[in-house]
């Protein structure tokens, strides 16, 4: 009995190119694995040696460690020293520092990181002063044409930046920070988060950075595009309102230009009761290493109002915070909705407004309304009085003075408008008028007194000029007593200067002759 062997198909021998091939690729690999042995990034002395040069200054680190899959390591407690003082508050310190790579980034030119962590990292940005030392060098280096890193996100990061005069810091602290193509000294995409405490809100920005200029930290060009939500303007006491910003910027971090808007819902004063839709928009320059800001200008709107501010908000030697300093303009604007802000109740008046002046706002703890200082001269034309015995009063001065009689006067009553200019100076929330004309057809009055925003109490003084009667201007006993005393007043030609003053609470106020002005003189 035969049996049948199965057909078997001869092997090929692998070709011998193959084989050296490989070989070559195995000793490739043995020699790559041995090199990247014996020169290994991830040690804490060559992470140590590239932390000091890249930010120019000693450089400890209390605990490390490595890992080869993948290949990275981690360090915490990383104090980067001052060259004179090391034994002083270090000028940056990390609570952990992770850094992640790949072997194909290892082996590539340049040395490519996958990722750096950078946790609880805060930075003291000193002045600029000839010569100093005291800088880091960052992104710089000569190293930054060797190493690459795909990604560094920052978690609880804090900048402070110390002024010249060494006073009050200006803190700029990031909840959350993503930076891209980091290396060759060319700029950094980043996105970040921020928590700002002066007011409190939430920023949010993205857009390119750097590269780091070490000798010139205000050198180093910034740009792209920031939303600031949530601002809660409760925080300046005497306002309140939630603002929400959007702009723009691009320029050197200690000149950067920017521009953008500002609309608060419900703005509105300490002492009012009227809350307002506030939409600004600005231009303005912005130094990043100190939060000075110059505007040039903001303009805000309101109701039917426009203002238009010019000034700087800055860091002054002695104070402690940041003062403001505008020139105020109101180029078109309405009486009753400057009223509106700081009132109650409905506004007293009505009208047109055109004004002008300087406004400063102190650093400190006391209230708006309080540490304001403003100095501003005013136009108003078209004005009334909005409440009717009050209007009804100048409307019959004027009548008077235009020669009606008081039937004339009921049988044909006519609304008179105003025109109003003078001077109100601002401090501690108390307004002195000064200089003040009112003036209707007919008759003219001077005023001058006070009006206190805090307790809204009103004393003002003046004289009125008319060619009517007084007792024209109402009936009854008043008409009766008023016409017995009109001889006493001064008379010029056929003007009665007559001295009145308007006291009380606003809304309540009473006018009436005041007899204690010195009627020989106007």
């Amino acid at each position: 009995m035969l049996i049948e062997q199965p057909r078997t198909t001869p092997r090929r021998p692998i070709p011998r190119w193959l084989w050296i091939a490989g070989l070559v690729l195995l000793v490739l690999l043995a020699a790559g694995a041995v090199l990247l042995i014996r020169q290994w990034p991830f040690t804490r002395d060559a992470v140590t040696r590239a932390l000091e040069e890249a930010s120019g200054r000693p450089v400890q680190i209390d605990k490390f460690t490595d890992s080869y899959f993948p290949p990275g390591c981690t360090a915490e407690g990383i104090r980067f020293l001052r060259h004179k003082h090391p034994e002083e508050a270090p000028i940056i310190t990390v609570q952990k520092l992770v850094i992640q790579a790949t072997f194909a980034g290892l082996i590539g030119s340049p040395t490519r990181l996958a990722e750096v962590r950078v946790v609880g990292m805060h930075m003291i940005v000193p002045p600029k002063k000839p010569d100093d030392k005291n800088k880091v060098a960052l992104n710089a280096g000569p190293g930054g044409k060797s190493l690459a890193i795909s990604k560094i996100v920052a978690d609880g990061a804090l900048l402070e930046f110390i002024p010249e005069d060494r006073g009050n810091h200006y803190l700029l602290k990031i909840e959350r920070l993503g930076i891209t193509e980091v290396g060759s000294g060319a700029p950094m995409f980043y996105r970040a988060t921020l928590t700002n405490t002066v007011p409190p809100g939430i920023i949010q920005s993205e857009g390119k950075f750097g590269p780091w200029n070490p000798n010139d930290i205000g050198a180093t060009p910034v740009s792209g595009s920031y939303t600031y939500d949530d601002i809660d303007l409760a925080h300046f006491k005497g306002i309140m309102g939630t603002g929400h910003a959007r702009g723009v910027f691009s320029g050197p971090l200690s000149r950067i230009q920017t521009h953008g808007s500002v609309d608060v819902a419900r703005f509105q004063v300490e002492g009012g009761n009227h809350p307002v839709g506030l939409s600004t928009t600005y231009e303005a320059t912005v130094n990043g290493t100190n939060g000075d800001v110059l505007l040039n200008p903001a303009l805000a709107t309101f109701r039917r109002t426009r203002i238009e501010v010019r000034g700087w908000i800055a860091a002054r030697p002695g104070e402690n915070g940041k003062s403001a300093s505008f020139d105020v303009g109101v180029p078109q604007g309405r009486v009753e909705d400057l009223l509106y802000l700081f009132t109650k109740d409905q506004p007293g008046m009505s009208g047109n407004i055109v004004a002008h002046g300087k406004f400063l706002w102190l650093p400190g703890g006391e209230k708006f309304l309080r540490k304001i200082r403003l100095d501003l001269g005013f136009g108003m034309t078209g004005s009334r009085f909005t409440h009717p015995n009050t209007q009804d009063s100048i409307d019959r001065i004027s009548e008077s003075a235009q020669g009606e009689k008081k039937k004339q006067q009921d049988e044909d009553p006519r609304t008179v408008l105003s025109e109003i200019r003078g001077n109100v100076q601002l401090r501690h929330g108390i307004a002195t008028i000064s200089k003040t004309t009112f003036d209707v057809p007919g008759a003219n009055a001077a005023v001058e007194g006070t009006y206190n925003l805090l307790d809204r109490e009103l004393d003002l003084h003046g004289t009125l000029d008319t060619q009517g009667h007084l007792s024209d201007t109402t009936s009854g006993f008043k008409a009766v007593v008023l016409k017995a005393i009109t001889p006493l007043f001064r008379k010029r030609g056929h003007t009665r200067i007559v001295p009145f003053q308007i006291t009380g609470h606003y809304g309540q106020t009473k006018v009436g002759i005041d007899w204690k002005r010195d009627l020989s003189r106007k």
